[in-house]
């Protein structure tokens, strides 16, 4: 016997895989269960495997595909496979599958078409809308309606189906509602359940099997908090702290307190069906930080059922019991995979004023292609798993976790997981430490390289803009210890020892090699593009130099540029490739040496997020996440140019601060002024001293030509 599941996601796999071995073990069946996960495009070769077990198949399954590529492709397939197959069972699926759904008498392609008085029309149409449930709400647009609605069909069901008559095609329409029952409430015993049951019913050998007996569906909580060292899930905050604090009592007076508690949200099909590697090496990583956890399960349609129950207390004023929120649900806040209600998550989290971040478990593509590809996240999960969470205002789109090519369901990343629990625990260090003792670096742009360009960015005047900031800092708190104006401030960055040193800056700092060496892990893959440390750039007598300045707690400093001046883009995103060593030790010395607790890059934009590595869904072998390090990274953007501030928040985990472009537009130049600005800009960006003075004779006679220059001064 045979049966094919194609799905999307990873939670069914390793039930699947269980529930052959336990039916093979129980019934002597000898069956064979073939899955494949529809994600993502297959290959030609996968395609063909596919082909040859939908050919053999007695039931096949397809749950959660809709449209796209593998859809079309699996709707002539099946039709090809038509009469090989002894049941069709369709599952959440796009329409045209939807009506792919054959069982018995119940061929839903065929009774779609049907009008004659007594025909079971009616009965098709209740299958569609159950098996299609969460689609059919988002064209309604009715998320709230549909949650509750969800929720209810999920605990009710099972017992509905005692009243649902047995004749006809009703018959198999009630088996594919218990069917559906199975799928609702996705344990390892159901899953098994739910394959045998259309084994028995529907494949002729197991039909005539008497000894199978199949128990109604197992009901777990819709909504609950889970955690992986308790014997069971929790249906209240009280039953869970009172568990917690037991746990946790030897080793720390205070349990759960909001001020370090993050809160999980965690995708309850892949807790319900025990795929819970991935989730349970984060949590330990994260309770390894000295933080503590909620990890609540949430429908797919919806997080706010669980964030009100288990994350907050109170009706009429709401108080947190987290201080972070995090998404591991890899979908929408409200909406699941069906849809994305972003005013409604937007309007609730508002509410709630929390951070809210999105970290990703690799669903439709293994961890080893992942690694391997250059782009990073495939289409599907770029838009589902980091686009659309953007949307609601999730950050920190960082990759914990995913499917191994030769596993069975996801397991966590360890140095991934110890990394984000890191930084989430950086995080909570800003939220909770006295302002005082907060050290913050502020970064400035310098391109091209030289001291006319030092603190420029799109549609931002720097440093009055720096000088409000670092002001209103002072005014809250912070140690920023400030000069009298921002002419000084300006005049101290640029001037300084800078000449001493040959340098665009004042030199801050001079790091050794040795030291460099000894803090930086990346150095020798440095030096294959760079050469021996530490180079030639931003450096004087074997010493790397950090430019800036030190105010206080707040350090201000001047990030590197890309290296290659004449070739800019060069670096922009490259699949090889590697920061210099100036850049390189910048960012070193930021999170080794002044361990600051938080960067603030200044304008649109900077280097650090263009640097070589995967486009989306970095790893740590990429330039940006190692630079960045756990550092929480705070970027000053223009609000018009969202497409490269996705990028910053993508590749260098920022949390952008939008600022408004200047209400006026550029006069612009024309004719003979419009040619000395050339000149003008040419003169600013050569190096050479003898085209300098060329340029300069040239500047002089063109403003004496537009009597823009004192003839006494010029000569």
């Amino acid at each position: 016997m045979n049966i094919t599941v194609l799905y999307v996601g990873s939670s069914l796999l390793a039930p699947l895989r269980h529930a052959e071995q336990e039916i093979n073990r129980l019934h002597g069946l000898a069956l064979r269960v073939a899955a494949y996960n529809f994600g993502s495009p297959l290959s030609e070769t996968e395609w063909r495997d596919v082909e040859q077990d939908l050919s053999e198949a007695n039931v096949v399954f397809v749950i959660h595909v809709m449209d796209g590529e593998n859809a079309t492709r699996l709707l002539s397939s099946l039709e090809r496979y038509r009469d090989h197959h002894d049941a069709v069972v369709v599952i959440n699926c796009m329409p045209e599958l939807m009506r792919r759904t054959r069982m018995g008498k119940l061929d839903i392609q065929a009774l779609a078409g049907e009008h004659k008085e007594g025909s079971p029309r009616q009965t098709a149409n209740l299958l569609a809308s159950v098996g299609s449930w969460m689609g059919k709400h988002a064209r309604q647009g009715s998320p709230k309606k549909s949650h509750k609605d969800y929720l209810k069909l999920a605990d009710r069901l099972p017992g509905i189906l005692k009243f649902v008559p047995t004749a006809g095609a009703l018959t198999d329409a009630k088996h594919y509602l218990y069917l559906f029952c199975y799928f609702l409430q996705p344990t390892p015993t159901n899953i098994q359940s739910m394959l045998l049951y259309a084994l028995k019913h529907y494949v002729p050998d197991a039909r005539n099997n008497k000894r199978l007996r199949i128990p109604q569906p197992e009901r777990m909580p819709s909504v609950a908090i889970y955690h992986p060292a308790a014997p069971k899930l929790f249906e209240s905050f009280d039953t869970y702290r009172a568990w917690y604090s037991q746990r946790t009592r030897k080793a720390k007076t205070s349990v759960l307190d909001p001020d370090s508690t993050i809160g999980l949200l965690l995708m309850r099909p892949q807790v319900v069906s025990k795929t819970t590697k991935h989730y349970d090496k984060l949590i330990h990583a994260i309770e390894a930080e000295g933080l503590d956890v909620i990890p609540a399960i949430a429908t797919l349609m919806d997080n706010r059922e669980a964030v009100g129950k288990f994350f907050t207390s109170g009706n009429e004023k709401i108080q947190s019991r987290v201080s972070q929120i995090v998404s591991l649900t890899g979908f929408s806040f409200v909406g699941g995979p069906a849809m994305n209600d972003s005013d409604a998550a937007a309007k609730f989290l508002k509410q709630l004023n929390l951070p809210y971040r999105s970290a990703v478990s690799l669903d439709t593509q293994t961890i080893e292609a992942w690694r391997e590809s250059p782009t990073g996240l495939n289409p599907v999960q770029a838009g589902m798993q980091i686009a659309i969470p953007e949307i609601d205002g999730a950050t920190e789109p960082f990759i914990y976790g995913g499917i191994p090519a030769r596993g069975q369901e996801p397991i966590g990343l360890e140095n991934r997981c110890e990394r984000f629990a890191r930084r989430l625990k950086r995080w909570h260090r800003l939220q909770t430490t006295a302002r005082e003792q907060i050290s913050l670096a502020f970064i400035l742009f310098c391109f091209p390289p030289n001291k006319g360009n030092i603190g420029t960015a799109a549609e931002l005047d720097v440093f009055p803009s720096l000088w409000e900031v670092l002001q209103r800092l002072r005014a809250e708190g912070y140690r920023v210890d400030l000069p009298a104006n921002v002419d000084y401030l300006r005049d101290m960055l640029l001037g300084g020892n800078s000449e001493r040193f040959g340098a665009p800056a004042n030199v801050v700092y001079r790091m050794p090699v040795a030291e460099y060496r000894r803090l930086c892990p990346f150095v020798t893959e440095v030096e294959n593009d760079w050469g021996t440390a530490p180079g030639s750039i931003n450096t004087f007598g074997g010493e790397l130099l950090i430019q800036g300045l030190s105010l206080g707690n707040v350090f201000l400093g001047v990030q590197p540029t890309f290296g290659y001046e004449g070739d800019p883009m060069r670096l922009m995103m490259a699949r090889s490739g590697s920061p210099h060593h100036g850049f390189m030790a910048f960012y070193t010395y930021l999170t080794k040496v002044l361990h600051v607790d938080a960067a603030v890059h200044v304008g649109t934009h900077g280097a650090l997020e263009f640097m070589p590595g995967k486009q989306i869904g970095l790893s740590g072998e990429c330039w940006p996440d190692r630079l960045i390090d756990e550092l929480p990274n705070f970027y000053l953007y223009s609000v018009n140019n969202p497409s490269e501030g996705s990028i910053a928040k993508r590749r260098s985990y920022a949390e952008l601060v939008s600022y408004l472009t200047p209400p006026i537009e550029n006069a612009g130049l024309y004719k003979e002024l419009a040619a000395l600005n050339e000149l003008v800009l040419a003169y600013r960006q050569t190096t050479e001293e003898s085209a300098k003075e060329a340029l300069f004779a040239s500047i002089l006679e063109g403003s004496r030509a537009l009597n823009l220059t004192d003839s006494a001064t010029a000569g």
